[in-house]
């Protein structure tokens, strides 16, 4: 019994389908005076306590965060770890991935707001939160442009009212995390900028915004510099990604030649919370 019940575990993670929307609406650009972070904590839960662990996160730990100055949203996601080939050999160490939206003059005012609700006691810790020092990971990376939809003016799928038999397209994002090479750094971004409008010509490629790793001292993180975030839709990661393969092989998608490959962190993760704000919790 004990290993029907795991497998079916197993199976519905497999099978999970990734139906919510991704993100706010919008170009993502802060107000004037201000600047637009993406905080990123990727973590694990203690072993044979997910179920905990995601209840404590989905419903206590986003709504205690939230309701903080400068903090303007979040949303959870679960890796998606059956593509193939892999984009990358690195980023798979951990299952869970939230992003949260800040705005502020600098990161480290959000960011001490955070720590000091954990040490007051308005952000409640989980206990099936791996605390353990280098079990998760995170990083803080300020917007370097706007969020960038399809020249197309094509937004998310939706099925008509009326039509009963087509499903929505699942919905993934991909965390597209890369260093330049050695000096190279305006040629690594005039080429990123220049990937982004070559994707977003391709079936299931919705949205970009990129991103350049925040100062904040005291916090350091291991991840790569540079941060595009992907939206997408489509009957899979693997259909998403076979489409953005086939691009690649045909030249529509020309390689970043100074990209440190070697170094490349790019992985699909799927929502399974809608992204919410400080308004979620004003009714």
């Amino acid at each position: 019994m004990f290993f029907t019940v795991v497998s079916l575990v197993l199976l519905a993670a497999v099978t999970a389908q990734a139906q919510w929307s991704i993100g706010a609406p919008g170009k993502h650009e802060a107000p004037p005076g201000l600047h637009r972070y993406a905080m990123l904590v990727f973590a694990n839960p203690i072993p044979g306590r997910e179920a905990e662990f995601n209840d404590w996160y989905s419903n206590t730990h986003m709504g205690d965060l939230v309701q903080l100055q400068g903090w303007m949203g979040a949303q959870r996601f679960r890796i998606v770890t059956n593509v193939q080939p892999r984009p990358s050999a690195a980023g798979y160490a951990h299952g869970y991935l939230i992003i949260w939206d800040l705005e502020e003059t600098e990161p480290m005012k959000a960011l001490s707001r955070m720590t000091d609700a954990i040490a007051g006691g308005k952000s409640r810790l989980g206990a099936a939160f791996n605390y353990t020092p280098g079990a998760g990971a995170n990083g803080t990376f300020e917007a370097i442009g706007p969020r960038i939809t399809r020249p197309d003016g094509k937004g998310p799928t939706l099925p008509a009212a009326s039509d009963n038999k087509t499903p929505r397209p699942n919905r993934y994002v991909l965390m597209d995390f890369a260093n330049p090479m050695p000096g190279q750094d305006a040629e690594f971004e005039k080429a990123a900028n220049q990937t982004i409008q070559n994707v977003l010509m391709l079936p299931g490629w919705m949205a970009a915004q990129r991103y350049r790793m925040a100062d904040t001292p005291g916090r350091p993180s291991l991840k790569p510099k540079y941060l595009t975030v992907w939206e997408t839709e489509g009957a899979s990661a693997q259909a998403v990604h076979d489409t953005l393969i086939q691009g690649q092989k045909t030249g529509a998608v020309p390689k970043n030649n100074f990209a440190d490959q070697s170094t490349a962190e790019v992985v699909y993760w799927e929502p399974i919370t809608p992204y919410i704000t400080k308004d979620d919790f004003t009714r």
